[in-house]
């Protein structure tokens, strides 16, 4: 897993934490996995989060570029719960 140490590097900089990883030679697959599935599965709620799949929490965001490749990308538009909360239109 990936973290950001909050509040030293902010939580929105983990999309660029996991993107020095794939820099460094992290499959890109596995980079998304240590922000998403891994820590989820660590910390005992990978059944609820972590990945898209019927019967869990259903929470994305649609980046206007790749995060993991783009430093400063932004959120297209957000969706928790099945309700948009940010859309940046």
């Amino acid at each position: 897993s990936i973290m950001t140490d909050a509040p030293v590097i902010p939580l929105q900089d983990l999309p660029m934490s996991a993107g020095f990883a794939l820099d460094a030679g992290l499959p890109y697959e596995e980079a998304w996995r240590a922000i998403t599935v891994n820590p989820a599965t660590q910390i005992g709620i990978g059944d609820r989060v972590g990945t898209l799949e019927t019967g869990k929490d259903g929470d994305v965001v649609i980046w206007q570029a790749d995060p993991l490749k783009t430093v400063g990308a932004s959120a297209h538009v957000t969706v928790v719960d099945g309700k948009v909360v940010y859309s940046e239109e």
